[in-house]
């Protein structure tokens, strides 16, 4: 099917949702098998996948999709517990990608646009190229990945345009759980998140614990990470790095109002956020850090720029290292032709220690608060809750109001005003609250409950 063609297809089943038929899968239901109701479904069709016994989990699941509009969802009100969701693995299958066998339990190709996948528990895909995939959104624009467990595959979520530089356009992941998945006989090369194509949101997600690789890694044109707690990653926490997609302009990246927590028993690259290159090639765009919580008691850098079209801007921060043998750490680094000059930003509260080489960048002194007297303290970072126990007093006890900002492309293509912008914060696990609206916003990721 010509991609026009598609495109048209997905938008009839869009105008007509309320037509499309639901089809059931479980024990007594029309289809013991989702991969058989897949090959019946038509645009716009609903299929309700039924837990089993028990929520045994349906067994080699490996399911080729290219009929657009499809949701596909666990029926996890029948699942008899509030929130369970199905489970479905891969064991013992070879997500081989060869001809039509997928290279993930759920592979969305390029006809597939305008899919959601939704109440899933998903693990135990793998194949011999160390890339077996929960979920792989294989060029479809469009691609919704809701309420979702994966863990424990090669690779959690892979994405790709496929060398065409206006697919996989529109990604969301939201309020899903990410952990552990990786390969330890491929070490560093297998992730929580593999991503790339158009454009990806992440929101509400909790993505942790990556066996080998990086927690976030992506090589998509735009990214917007948002409300998300990210966490105790193997490698980088956050990895954005290039393709042919990010050499063009506007290749940029939004982290808003996120909580990002380094694992003092780290095994790899300690680093926080790396945006740049790792291939060599370009990345022409700019990373705006807002409104983030960020604790590390590394001495490596919070951010790294590496490729020489990079810049960052960094707002109403939390920066915080709690290790007091930490004296000298920098703030952001660069490298690969990358300026420092070209980091700059305001309102953030940073412990002392990152006022180490500070001065190389476009970050003044006078606009942010590196006296780390007091210290932030956190309601109770063991059992994930980091709202703050009490203002963060110096000249940044509140930040800059966000309608002063100049953000670009991540904020409006995604509909979103920059009045509008900090509108929520991250509630654990996996979701979200409302922000309470102040015109000068509390620093970090959460407003403080007064």
């Amino acid at each position: 099917m010509k991609r026009g063609m598609a495109v048209f297809a997905w938008m009839v089943a869009a105008c007509c949702t309320c037509l499309g038929a639901t089809l059931e899968v479980g024990p007594g239901r029309d289809y013991d098998r989702i991969e058989a109701a897949i090959a019946k479904a038509q645009p716009g069709d609903v299929i309700v996948v039924h837990p089993q016994p028990d929520n045994a989990p349906y067994e080699r699941v490996a399911v080729y999709i290219t009929t657009p509009g499809l949701t596909i969802q666990g029926a996890v009100a029948a699942s008899g517990a509030a929130g369970q969701r199905v489970k479905l693995s891969g064991k013992g299958f070879d997500y081989s990608g060869r001809g039509s066998v997928p290279r993930a339990m759920f592979q969305f190709n390029r006809d597939a646009d305008g899919c959601t996948l939704a109440n899933f528990d998903l693990s135990g895909a793998h194949n011999e190229s160390h890339n077996g995939a929960a979920v792989r959104i294989n060029q479809a624009d469009r691609i919704t990945i809701r309420n979702c467990e994966i863990h424990h595959n090669d690779m959690g979520i892979m994405s790709s345009s496929a060398g065409s530089l206006d697919t996989a356009a529109d990604q969301l992941i939201e309020s899903c759980i990410i952990h552990h998945n990786g390969d330890k006989t491929h070490p560093g090369y297998s992730h929580n998140l593999y991503l790339g194509g158009a454009s990806v949101t992440l929101r509400y997600c909790w993505v942790h614990h990556s066996t080998t690789g990086h927690n976030v890694k992506s090589r998509a044109h735009i990214n917007r990470i948002e409300y998300c707690y990210i966490e105790s990653s193997a490698n980088r926490e956050i990895d954005l790095v290039d393709a042919e997609d990010t050499a063009r302009p506007g290749s940029d990246a939004l982290l808003l109002g996120n909580i990002i927590v380094k694992d003092p028993d780290c095994p790899g690259n300690r680093g926080v956020i790396h945006f740049g290159q790792d291939i060599h090639g370009q990345h022409d765009g700019a990373i705006y850090l807002v409104n983030n919580t960020i604790i590390t008691p590394f001495v490596s850098s919070v951010l790294e720029l590496s490729a020489s079209l990079t810049a960052a801007q960094l707002y109403n921060n939390i920066i915080y290292n709690p290790n007091p043998d930490i004296r000298r750490a920098p703030l952001v680094t660069a490298r690969a032709g990358a300026n420092l000059r070209n980091a700059v930003g305001d309102h953030n509260w940073c412990s002392p220690a990152y006022t180490h080489r500070l001065t190389a960048t476009g970050i003044k002194l006078r606009d942010n608060d590196f006296h780390g007297d007091p210290a932030p303290q956190f309601v109770d970072p063991d059992h994930h809750d980091y709202h703050l126990a009490g203002p963060v007093r110096g000249i940044t006890g509140a930040g800059v109001a966000l309608h002063r900002l100049t953000l670009p492309d991540p904020v409006h293509a995604a509909g979103v005003t920059q009045k509008t912008v900090l509108q929520s914060q991250y509630r654990h696990p996996a979701s979200g609250e409302p922000r309470v609206e102040r015109p000068r916003p509390d620093l970090g990721a959460y407003h403080l409950m007064r």
